[in-house]
């Protein structure tokens, strides 16, 4: 087969950068194939009208994340760290009489306290978190043990029950019934075990130009060709190479290729020979958390407060906090939304939304990103393993090996900072050098 390139890397996310740096660099003719107009896939950086640049998606950023800060680090960007979020004044929260705005600072020293209770056992399961299935006959019990079974050993009071609840569920993005404990178990242990340092590594800090600035730094180093709007619909191997087609009718051929998409867009590309059925049954299981979720950037006037808001279950907005102040009298504020709103695309919906919560504001712009099953390039929300998922299938290892000629990278599958932009640049790690093996077996 003739090969246009040595790697194709279907995906420009921070797991297709990665590999396409890690193979640029080293001389292979690299090619990057995305099918939307913007590269970053779930994590990608957009602007507000008024210039303000906003991360959609992955944001947050921290130097307990051993991968990504290896990359700020590299390309000298540890000064543009800023703070991840406005510390809050008030939270809207669980109250013994419903939902009621506290203070901020008492609503934290109960949210800590009551998580640190939760999650004191983080360690004995992962004592060393990027081994994941070091303690398997521990982990596997966890790995089926739901939200609700969890918080039902620690005879928690209505009112506490109703604030862990919700503070874990806009995250599993299913009910405390339906949600495995164990992604949260595994980002306590990999995050420092105590709910200040958590917080801090999960939401503390983001890039003051956009995770963008990290990324295009990622995607320059090394010239790999980048091609925007090139949905890969087919990827054919062969004994001697690999050849990727897209929705346009071109085709590109290669020595190998690097599928740097979400899971759930694996059984939606036409693979020769099909891909194992047990990744393709586990994509379709849904390795994403719900089948769709939306994080919404909203700026507003009227709301002098810094605000932490966690909302009764089954609402359009699940969370909203304040992201940062423009005055004193406008602020841009992040929302979550897991499926109690029809449209978390349509600004009129997003709105209306937030008035339950704030009906005296002012909404100036509304910047959604949506992602679901209808979106062909993420085919679900963030990652967030149903019950069994981890002890069943070992993500992190079954489907990070080789397909004939195909390596896997994402965020879904990495082995510690799993969901996170640290897990996208791991895999995105391994998948390059198992494809650079392939190139040079050729070349031998």
């Amino acid at each position: 087969m003739p090969k246009n390139y040595d790697v194709i890397v279907v995906g420009a996310g921070f797991a297709g950068a990665t590999a396409a740096r890690e193979c640029a660099v080293r001389g292979l003719r690299t090619l990057v194939l995305e099918g939307r107009d913007h590269v970053g896939g779930r994590t990608w950086t957009s602007q507000m009208s008024d210039g303000q640049l906003v991360d959609i998606g992955g944001t947050y950023v921290h130097w307990r994340q051993p991968h990504v800060w290896a990359e700020i680090t590299r390309y000298g960007l540890a000064d543009d760290l800023v703070p991840g979020a406005v510390a809050p004044d008030q939270c809207f929260a669980p109250s013994s009489s419903g939902m009621a705005w506290v203070d901020a600072a008492e609503y934290d020293k109960r949210e800590s306290a009551l998580l640190d209770k939760l999650f004191q056992e983080s360690r004995r399961y992962f004592p060393q978190p990027f081994q994941p299935l070091l303690r398997r006959a521990d982990v596997e019990k966890l790995d089926r043990t739901t939200v609700r079974e969890w918080m039902d050993r620690f005879d928690l009071s209505e009112e506490d029950d109703a604030l862990v609840t919700q503070a874990l569920t806009y995250e599993t993005m299913r009910s405390a019934e339906e949600s495995s404990i164990l992604t949260w178990m595994r980002w306590w242990s990999v995050s420092g075990g105590d709910a200040d340092s958590v917080y801090e590594a999960i939401l503390g800090f983001k890039l003051a130009r956009g995770t963008a600035s990290l990324l295009n730094a990622m995607l320059a180093d090394g010239g790999a060709e980048v091609r925007l709007g090139e949905a890969v619909t087919t990827v054919e191997s062969t004994g001697q190479g690999v050849r990727v087609s897209t929705a346009g009718g071109r085709t590109y051929s290669s020595a190998a290729v690097v599928i740097a998409t979400p899971t759930g867009v694996w059984p939606h590309i036409d693979f020769s020979p099909a891909l194992s059925p047990e990744r393709i049954q586990a994509a379709r299981e849904g390795m994403q958390g719900a089948t769709g979720a939306a994080k919404i950037l909203i700026r507003i006037k009227g709301e002098p407060r810094n605000i932490n808001v966690l909302n009764r279950p089954g609402r359009p907005l699940d969370a909203v906090w304040t992201d940062s102040r423009q005055s004193a009298d406008e602020q841009t504020v992040v929302a979550i939304a897991t499926g109690g709103m029809t449209d978390p695309g349509d600004p009129a919906e997003v709105a209306a939304a937030l008035r339950e919560l704030l009906p005296h504001v002012e909404v100036v712009d509304v910047v959604p990103g949506v992602y679901g099953m209808d979106d062909e390039f993420s085919r679900g929300a963030w990652m967030y393993y149903g019950l069994g998922q981890l002890s069943g299938y070992e993500p992190h290892t079954r489907f990070m090996e080789l397909e004939g000629r195909i390596a896997f990278a994402t965020a879904d599958i990495a082995t510690g900072w799993v969901g996170y932009i640290d897990g996208a640049i791991e895999t995105g790690l391994r998948a390059a050098r198992a494809v650079r093996q392939v190139v040079l077996s050729d070349r031998r």
